[in-house]
């Protein structure tokens, strides 16, 4: 399979039409929009210069308001409704309703009323939460002078005294204290709180010595407390404790209510969609140009589908449009929006392409001989039967719950990962690593991982030999499809006769052919290499260059050799753990080993997984693409209704 085939429309139509024609395409589901407001676009085509942008409808706005609406309705009740539980809600497919059930659901929905209700319960319990707020600021307070233990109103009712209410450093405690018994005679001074940093106190003296006392507290840096309250501190403190216990009952009471919106939630996901899909809707009209009276619409759909586009358009306009289809040039290549389309194997692995990045229109999908090596490099690293039953069986649980394409595609390459784990633990003898051998079970195997190293290394640089020259074939394909046969002969040929000949020398086959291929690729790169130099010198510097490359493929074979680390270490590391689970005694062991067996195997094997997923993609990312592979393509987008919440359906 291969990217599949795209051409560019243009469609001109009444500016009367354009909203029922939008409605149209976005069920249609099938054209990306090229956007020709960009100054590029209009001086790329000589009749758009004439042309005036399209915008919004000015109802969009009311769309947008409502949408925003919609959107703290629902954000507000995921704090007070129970969510699903993670397992379940990551395999439950989101509910399915046509386009036309929708709208006529749309003509009944009370979305406003709930939304109403929910705002001011929401205005409600803020206004609770900032006075639960001022009543634990109080109490913070006054907890630093609940030791004072009178009303605070009898301090304002002294006529021959005065008092002193207030904190300062606690360095200087004792000083203050000293100096006040010295110098106030008619006067008491009481330390009613004290922490790490500051003392509180409350002092009283006659009023003939009010004046000396403030000088005194003056030089300490006397803070006085702002009297506000007449009651006693405890009082006080028990009467805002019992204010905040009723806002709290208060606000489980709206909690409560709240949740009973539960029911509301579907209603409101169902009009958050509807007035999305008017939104994105209005939005492509900053994509078009105008006249008065006539609509310009560019865009990009699939070959295949040109009829179809065709027809979707006839039925809603009739005869009053004019719709021409034209062929990808060379120039807009870059600019082609990519949809792949594989078989029921390959397609499981097109996330892993989609991930480095699309290719371009005029590269090829790599993603069947990815799918290839990929499925065969997972399997040779994590390497245990046991490990990739459990990845099948998952799998396939989870396959036969959830009906998203795109979701299944996942499952399906979890799937494959598995079967290539199952093949290649079969082929090593590992199953939970040695387990069976404890219940003297010795299962057969084509290799021995804890005796052949050497012949496991081998072939791990075997499947990087191969899988590096099926890269360099794959980027003679594209330069012989260019036209561009020599390309094909200087930059893939020379590299073909270079590593050959190096491989036959190393492992010492084929007498002196294995010579004279080597001589006969190094030669040719050094002849070739620095042909796009204009300067002699350049020249010879490429082609020195090209030859120093050498050793860049030979370092991205070595790089295969991580086949065979992450497969022993996946099958040693389950062996340990085998060893740690008999080593507990009877009777323990019939209750404790069983628990640690389960958890530690499957701790290794999400670590493992892992690591064979993550290097398995560097071995196509690095070694591989970087062959033949450019990437930099764009995904296709197409114009759709939303599915945010709902899948809508046509």
């Amino acid at each position: 399979m291969a990217i599949v085939k795209m051409n560019k429309f243009t469609l001109l139509t009444f500016e009367s039409q354009k909203e029922k024609l939008l409605e149209a395409l976005q069920n249609f589901e099938g054209v990306q929009f090229i956007n020709l407001q960009e100054e590029q676009a209009i001086e790329e085509v000589e009749e758009f210069k004439e042309l005036r942008r399209d915008e919004v409808d000015s109802k969009c706005a009311e769309y947008e308001e409502n949408l925003s609406k919609l959107k703290f309705a629902l954000d507000f009740l995921q704090g007070y409704i129970p969510q699903k539980s993670g397992l379940k809600a990551f395999l439950q497919d989101k509910k399915e309703l046509s386009y036309s059930g929708l709208n006529s659901i749309m003509e009944k929905n009370s979305w406003k009323e709930t939304y109403s209700s929910l705002k001011e319960k929401e205005v409600k319990l803020n206004t609770l939460n900032n006075e639960r707020t001022k009543y634990e600021t109080e109490i913070k307070s006054l907890e630093l002078w609940k030791n004072f233990d009178a009303p605070f109103k009898y301090l304002k009712e002294f006529k021959k005294t005065s008092y002193f209410l207030g904190s300062l450093a606690k360095q200087y405690e004792q000083e203050l204290t000293s100096k006040f018994q010295d110098e106030i005679k008619y006067g008491h001074l009481e330390i009613l709180n004290s922490q790490s940093q500051d003392i509180y106190i409350f002092a009283i003296v006659h009023e003939s010595e009010t004046n000396k006392a403030e000088e005194l507290l003056k030089n300490y840096g006397f803070s006085y407390l702002a009297l506000n309250y007449e009651e006693e501190p405890k009082v006080l403190i028990e009467n805002y404790s019992a204010k905040i216990m009723e806002i709290n009952h208060e606000e489980e009471i709206i909690t409560e209510e709240i949740k009973k919106f539960n029911n509301k939630i579907e209603e409101l996901q169902l009009a958050y969609e509807y007035y999305n899909n008017l939104v994105i809707r209005n939005y492509a009209s900053n994509n078009f140009l105008k006249t008065k009276k006539i609509v310009t619409i560019c865009g990009w759909n699939t070959l295949e589908n040109n009829s179809e586009l065709e027809n979707t358009i006839k039925k809603v306009v009739g005869q009053d449009y004019y719709l021409d289809f034209s062929q990808i040039t060379e120039e807009e290549t870059e600019k082609v929006p990519i949809k792949l389309k594989n078989g029921g194997f390959s397609s499981a692995f097109e996330s892993l392409v989609e991930m480095y990045s699309l290719p371009l229109y005029s590269e090829v999908d790599p993603t069947p001989i990815l799918s290839v090596f990929y499925f065969i490099f997972f399997g040779m690293m994590l390497s245990d039967a046991g490990y990739g039953l459990i990845m099948v069986l998952a799998s396939l649980f989870a396959i036969s719950k959830v009906k998203d394409p795109e979701r299944r595609k996942t499952f399906k390459l979890f799937f494959f990962a598995g079967i290539s784990t199952m093949i290649w633990g079969t082929i090593y003898g590992g199953w939970f690593g040695d387990l069976l051998n404890y219940f003297g079970v010795n299962p057969p195997m084509l290799i021995d991982p804890t005796k052949d190293i050497s012949q496991i290394f081998i072939l791990s640089l075997a499947f990087g030999v191969v899988h590096v020259f099926v890269g360099l074939g794959i980027k003679a394909y594209m330069l012989i499809r260019a036209g561009k046969l020599k390309d094909a002969i200087y930059d893939v040929l020379t590299w073909y006769l270079t590593l050959i000949g190096a491989i036959l020398m190393l492992v010492g086959i084929g007498g002196s052919l294995g010579k004279w291929l080597l001589i006969a690729g190094l030669v040719g790169l050094l002849l070739t290499q620095g042909r796009t130099s204009p300067s002699l010198g350049g020249k010879i510097g490429g082609g020195l260059y090209g030859v120093y490359g050498v050793t860049g493929y030979l370092g991205d074979i070595v790089s295969y050799s991580r086949l065979l680390a992450l497969g022993l270490a996946t099958g040693f590391i389950a062996n340990a753990l085998n060893l740690i689970v008999s080593l507990f005694p009877v009777p323990i062991k019939y209750v404790l080993s069983p628990i640690l067996f389960v958890g530690l195997h499957l701790f290794n094997l999400v670590i493992n997984a892992l690591g064979s997923y993550v290097h398995a993609a560097r071995l196509q990312y690095l070694e591989f693409f970087g062959k033949f592979y450019e990437g930099g393509g764009k995904k296709f987008t197409p114009f759709k209704l939303s599915e945010e919440y709902i899948k809508i359906t046509k």
